[in-house]
């Protein structure tokens, strides 16, 4: 149950309403994720344009790799909302269900290139020990074949996530139905 009160989306007006409608849009209802953050309007709003960017945006990463990033970090972080909602997303993306239930559990495990496991463990790192970061830590994907500019995509995702992954717990967000 939500630790914050919400607005339904009946009851939405302004940047709440539009976001919402957004959400309609594109999903054909209001995630919860998105009811969580409707206490700060401006927020949500620049919340969705960076995940918009980040996720659906031109990159040399396929969506796959950035869904499975998106899990892997919110893995990490035991934010079962994300565990789930890109978990499935991922399953989408690479049409292997039991890759997806792999990767939900423990990426480690999970039977991914060797390249996406090192682009986890980079994530993996970055989540947990950010000030542990070294070009060290850069230099190995580059030299297995990561680009910087596919590198940086992946840091927006791992931060990305790990802002999100910290609104959906720390406020509170509920499940959606299909995640139960």
């Amino acid at each position: 149950m939500a630790y914050i009160n919400t607005i339904d989306p009946d009851h939405a007006e302004g940047i709440v309403k539009q976001e919402y409608e957004k959400g309609i849009h594109r999903a054909g209802r209001v995630y919860n994720i998105l009811k969580i953050m409707s206490q700060s309007p401006a927020a949500l709003k620049d919340a969705m344009r960076m995940y918009l960017t980040i996720m659906h945006g031109a990159s040399e990463l396929s969506r796959a790799q950035r869904e499975m990033i998106a899990t892997v970090v919110s893995q990490v972080n035991h934010c079962k909302y994300w565990i789930e909602a890109h978990g499935d997303d991922f399953r989408d993306e690479v049409g292997n269900k039991e890759l997806a239930t792999q990767l939900k559990k423990d990426w480690k495990k999970a039977d991914l290139s060797a390249e996406d496991k090192a682009l986890c463990a980079w994530a993996e790192k970055l989540t947990l020990s950010p000030g542990d970061m070294q070009k060290l830590d850069i230099d190995a994907l580059t030299g297995i074949g990561f680009s910087e500019d596919a590198i940086s995509d992946a840091a927006q995702v791992v931060s990305y996530f790990n802002y999100i992954n910290r609104i959906a717990e720390g406020l509170g967000v509920d499940l959606e139905n299909e995640m139960k």
